[in-house]
């Protein structure tokens, strides 16, 4: 439903696709305009295949969501252990995404302004390596502790997101190289999904100390990549 270009944006009226135009033309980086002639060519999906930063920021993408999905499967268990009924420990799971989500914003602004992606997930992919290392490594009847970590931990991955997903797209040039490139990005990071069900199994409850320690050995690796 998106407009390749913008003369072939509906939406727009005369008055302001002329304008929208003469704004992209201004652009001194990137491709602008020249992206609306663009054909597809293989040559172009083979260029996002062979791109080593497609696969660098796909495979630290996967350990990020492998975490993302972790946090799902064992934040109820730490609440529940918190002494609270299951009405509310449905609602005391809503702090660490909220602490998570205000992060993320201020993360994808910050990093606007400075105009840097890779700085900002070294610095807050950490976050949710200490809190992955602390939750793994305490002991029972820590469980205020761990709902603490979890916070960090969401904190850490979710505010790691924007940086990875728009370093690849922001250096992959020519319209057909980064949409392979972010498609390709995509599919694997999302296998994190199928990885972090089987990390958890109900025996290793409640502390799932190895499913965290992959959990913390991805996301190290990540933070190199």
């Amino acid at each position: 439903m998106l407009p390749n270009t913008l003369e072939t944006a509906s939406f727009l009226d005369e008055e302001e696709r002329t304008i929208a135009i003469a704004r992209q033309c201004g652009v001194e980086h990137g491709t602008g305009n020249q992206e609306g002639a663009e054909r597809f060519a293989w040559s172009e999906v083979r260029r996002a295949v062979m791109y080593p930063l497609t696969w660098l920021t796909a495979f630290a993408y996967f350990g990020l969501l492998s975490a993302i999905y972790s946090i799902g499967l064992f934040l109820p268990t730490i609440i529940l252990k918190l002494g609270y009924t299951a009405h509310e420990a449905q609602l005391m799971s809503v702090p660490p995404y909220g602490v998570a989500a205000c992060m993320t914003l201020v993360v994808a602004f910050v990093s606007d302004r400075l105009k840097v992606r890779g700085i900002m997930m070294l610095c807050t992919m950490p976050i949710a390596i200490i809190g992955y290392a602390v939750i793994a490594n305490i002991g029972e009847g820590h469980n205020t502790v761990k709902y603490g970590m979890t916070i960090m931990m969401c904190t850490g991955v979710y505010s790691s997101v924007p940086p990875v997903l728009a370093w690849l797209s922001n250096n992959s040039a020519g319209h057909y190289k980064r949409a392979t490139a972010a498609a390709l990005q995509l599919a694997i990071a999302n296998c994190g999904g199928i990885l972090s069900v089987f990390l958890y199994p109900d025996v290793d409850g409640p502390n799932f100390k190895r499913g965290h320690s992959v959990i913390i050995g991805l996301l190290v690796v990540g933070w190199f990549l």
